[in-house]
């Protein structure tokens, strides 16, 4: 008879055991939950993304096309993708998500699902993976697309790929910026209208076949125009940012006015300006050439914004190619590329949001920017360096290519990180405080508008080469080159068009997703010598441990049993 209750007492708790279980489980499908206890704080959201996602309030359905077979880094990166998004459900039931594999179905499936991803702009990569001991091609869309109402953005979820960089550090990267790309792109389809930016012109600006590759590829985040300011009045406050993109002559005092006072009104403004004006053709033509100053006016403006652009030029041992006549061969020349120390490759040397896990950026005859002390309201940041072995050569100076002679020596180039980009925040006095006539008042009045003496917290960047913006035109074959593009290598540094995509978002991201970049999470990378000498241990160690363990806690559990019964 105690035998008989007492099976029935152990049927009865398991029923009770499966039933929590079954709850458990029923749970969790709901609701969402972790405890982040990474040292880096890899799995938690940032509070800006986190007041962004409180603020949709439609559903927003997130196609993710990692799926189906796929190499090991790549299902990593499928995973945190899905966890990122489950963390953004968390905060927002609204956002859905589901997998695609875009090369499942029959061949003609498959080709029709492939032809209305290419109208998108997404196409797949090639991979070569290892099945049954051969090597198998694979394509793969390491994309997601992003849903709200009847708009809809394509997300590449890879990071460039530096060269000769390990793919894992590639995927890592990857990781790392999935919840700002998530985050950006849901910013950018529930506002209500894009950032407006302005490019002057009537100063000799660049034009806008020499931006188009900038335009086109913001055209997702940011509404762009031009403006003239010969023949406007003001710039309206609403315009998020202006860029003043390589003017080549001097600005009047009306024009710097009207600057100055969108500054003080807490517009922030793209300085992007040559104080030489270079030209390698003439290089090429004369053997030696002496570039001549810009003198575009505005060192004095520049000087009240803590600023000094000098008349020089950086020389730095890392740096990209050009190529130089070597011989003939009948009636052909014969060209060989070589190293260019006045085409410096550009990094950072901090972990700015605008910058933070960058390529080096291309550049063409950079010059140095001072900051000035004694401006307690403004922060400078370096954004863009030489590299540790660089120098720089002061106006007047003679340019030769036969420089490309002489092996560039250690004990010269010992400058190390000198700035080309900067970028100045905070509060800026104008530069007409004490300075404005009667009729500027007057026409300010008629305007509408008051005399602003000091601006809100703002921002200012100064750039010292158009190339970092700049695309080149084949206007015979009416054909655009990628920001980077050197042609000569040819090569594109993706640093450009990244740089440029970060310090748009950075300068017209009222959440301050930015902060979302920043994150570095360290990848730790297996010893693959030690994986190969201990890897029989650790095999027998996976397959036996918990065997061993298993065994271990029954016979502890059967002597308690004895002990307790006996």
């Amino acid at each position: 008879m105690v035998v008989k209750k007492r099976g029935y007492s152990v049927i009865f708790q398991t029923i009770i055991i499966v039933v929590i279980l079954i709850l458990i489980n029923a749970i969790s499908q709901r609701f969402y939950t972790f405890l982040d206890l990474t040292e880096d704080q890899r799995f938690t959201l940032t509070s800006s993304t986190e007041n962004l996602l409180k603020e949709v309030d439609e559903v927003i359905l997130i196609d993710i096309l990692l799926d189906g077979e796929l190499p090991s880094g790549y299902k990593r990166l499928r995973n945190r993708a899905e966890e990122v998004i489950k963390q953004f459900r968390n905060v927002n039931s609204r956002v859905e998500y589901a997998f695609r594999d875009p090369s499942a179905g029959t061949p003609k499936e498959v080709n029709l699902i492939r032809e209305n991803l290419a109208k998108d702009g997404i196409f797949p990569g090639n991979l070569i993976v290892m099945e049954d001991d051969k090597k198998v091609e694979k394509l793969i869309y390491p994309y997601a697309i992003v849903k709200y109402g009847a708009r809809r953005i394509p997300i590449n979820l890879l990071e460039p790929q530096i060269k000769g960089e390990n793919p894992e550090i590639m995927l890592n990267k990857s990781e790392n910026t999935l919840e700002y790309k998530f985050a950006k792109t849901i910013r950018t389809l529930i506002s209500k209208g894009l950032p407006r930016v302005l490019l002057t012109a009537g100063n000799g600006e660049l034009v806008p076949s020499q931006t188009a590759t900038f335009e086109t590829g913001m055209k997702s985040t940011i509404s762009t125009d031009r403006v003239d300011l010969d023949t406007t009045y003001y710039i309206p406050d609403d315009i998020e940012a202006l860029i003043i993109a390589n003017p080549k002559e001097p600005f009047s005092d009306r024009s710097k006015f009207m600057i100055d006072q969108y500054i003080m009104s807490g517009g922030k403004v793209i300085w992007i300006i040559e104080s030489l004006d270079v030209n390698v053709d003439s290089i090429n033509v004369n053997g030696v050439y002496i570039p001549r100053p810009t003198n575009l006016g505005l060192d004095d403006m520049f000087f009240k914004y803590g600023v000094r652009v000098k008349q020089d030029l950086i020389l730095d041992k890392v740096n990209s190619k050009i190529p130089q006549v070597i011989g003939q061969l009948g009636n052909k020349a014969q060209q060989e590329l070589f190293p260019w120390v006045y085409y410096p490759l550009l990094e950072s040397s901090n972990k700015h949001p605008i910058v933070n896990n960058i390529d080096r950026v291309y550049s063409n005859f950079p010059s140095t920017i001072e900051s000035l002390p004694g401006r307690d309201e403004l922060v400078h940041t370096d954004l863009l360096t030489s590299s540790r072995n660089s120098r720089f050569q002061t106006y007047p100076m003679r340019l030769s290519f036969e420089t490309l002679k002489v092996e560039p020596r250690d004990e010269v180039y010992n400058k190390a990180h000198l700035p080309a980009a900067v970028l100045v925040e905070g509060r800026f006095e104008s530069f007409f405080k004490n300075r404005v006539g009667e009729g500027m008042l007057q026409g300010l009045r008629d305007l509408g508008r008051e005399f602003k003496e000091k601006s809100p917290p703002t921002s200012q960047v100064f750039i010292t080469d158009a190339e970092i913006f700049k695309n080149l035109y084949d206007a015979a074959n009416n054909r655009i080159s990628p920001l980077g593009f050197n042609k000569w290598e040819p090569m594109v540094y993706n640093g450009n068009g990244e740089f440029a995509e970060n310090l748009m978002d950075y300068l017209t991201d009222e959440y301050g997703l930015m902060e979302a970049r920043t994150r570095n999470v360290q990848l730790r990378l297996l010893d693959q010598v030690k994986l190969s000498q201990d890897r029989l241990c650790w095999q027998l160690l996976n397959i036996l441990g918990p065997i061993i363990l298993v065994v271990f806690l029954g016979l502890i559990w059967h002597l308690i049993r004895r002990k307790r019964y006996t």
